[in-house]
């Protein structure tokens, strides 16, 4: 596809993510009318009108506490808490604990997908404009940096990933609810996870897809925007790992969805109960368990199972129990003997148990 000042790649990726994706596309002067401030992130008649949605027995000072609890997030890591799990507040009418969806995971269409475009905001210490915003039920979860490379010679995704970088560090409260980011320049296209250095924001791939749709930036746009996507990234595909006592964030590449989805296909069906996946240095070996881990213990249909991962060698053994655990895993328990593998399996004791081939 050739772009130009006249047919810009920004208006390009509108019209796929409005007619391929079924995005409802608002244009930047109605889209203003939904906010009564410039650093409003938050777009309140759409987050009011879907938190009735998802939880229909809320009522209406019900949705504003749960929109004043939204309002209170300050991290990122927290903000991810609250789109998988929900705000958790007392029921005025039961006077119990309840968890209010901000997100449905199991009914796509019951949430609103919104793209925008040139929406300005109102940083800490400068305005921005984002080219393209893409809003889940009035939250912003992505921002596409869209470089036309005829506009300007030297323009490229290079430049649009500093634009993220900078927005990222002079408006920081709209990157509070962020998932991930996506530069292109129409030739490539790269995304990374909010907070990502400059060298980790890469490449999709699938070559089938690819094809099918006629190119890169359609291809990646499709495998991170496509709405079963998307939500699965969001449920299941980004997690936070310390490192060296600071958090980093991290979200799956395309290799570790594709295995770990692989996989849980494969645990569910009837007919293969097994496979084999083959692997290259550096593949994020360790990380693909721990997503498929995490979607294995928190899928509906298998009813929080015992999962086992089986190494080679002790040092192996170290790395996968010391990832699991930085990134916050749960119930994460290393097997340290025949005897106490023999116990774990015949117990009712639920987990991720880890432990060397050679126990069996």
């Amino acid at each position: 596809m050739k772009f130009n000042e006249q047919y810009t790649i920004e208006n390009y990726i509108l019209k796929f993510v409005k007619d391929k994706l079924n995005y409802e596309y608002i244009k930047p002067e109605e889209f203003a009318k939904l906010r009564d401030l410039e650093s409003e992130y938050i777009i309140t008649p759409l987050l009011e009108r879907a938190i009735g949605v998802l939880n229909p027995s809320a009522s209406e000072s019900e949705i504003k506490n749960v929109i004043r609890e939204i309002r209170k997030i300050d991290s990122n890591e927290s903000f991810l808490k609250a789109l998988r799990d929900g705000i958790n507040l007392k029921n005025s009418v039961t006077g119990k604990k309840h968890d209010y969806k901000l997100l449905d995971f199991d009914n796509l269409e019951n949430n609103h997908f919104v793209v925008t475009n040139q929406f300005y905001f109102e940083g800490d210490t400068e305005n921005i404009r984002p080219d393209i915003m893409i809003f889940v039920n009035g939250l912003p979860l992505v921002d596409i940096e869209a470089k036309s490379p005829t506009a300007s010679e030297g323009v490229s995704f290079e430049n649009g990933i500093d634009q993220i970088k900078r927005y990222e560090k002079v408006a920081r409260k709209l990157f509070i609810p962020n998932c991930f980011n996506i530069a292109s320049d129409g030739l490539k296209t790269v995304y990374g996870a909010t907070g990502a250095p400059k060298q980790y924001f890469l490449q999709w791939r699938d070559e089938e897809l690819e094809k099918e749709l006629g190119g890169e930036l359609e291809m990646t746009l499709y495998s991170l925007l496509s709405k079963s996507s998307f939500l699965d990234i969001v449920q299941n595909f980004i997690l936070f790992e310390k490192e060296k006592e600071k958090l980093v964030k991290k979200m799956a590449r395309y290799q570790q969805m594709r295995a770990t989805n692989k996989i849980v296909e494969r645990v569910l069906s009837k007919e293969k109960r097994q496979g084999l996946i083959w692997h290259t240095q550096g593949s994020g070996k360790t990380l693909t368990m721990y997503f498929t881990a995490w979607k294995l213990r928190f899928n509906k249909s298998l009813a929080n199972p015992k999962v086992f991962i089986l190494v080679d060698r002790v040092d192996l053994d170290d790395q996968i129990f010391e990832t699991f655990t930085n990134a916050g895993g749960k119930n994460i328990i290393r097997v340290t003997s025949r005897k106490d593998l023999e116990e774990k399996i015949q117990s009712p004791e639920k987990g991720i148990f880890i432990t060397t081939i050679q126990k069996f």
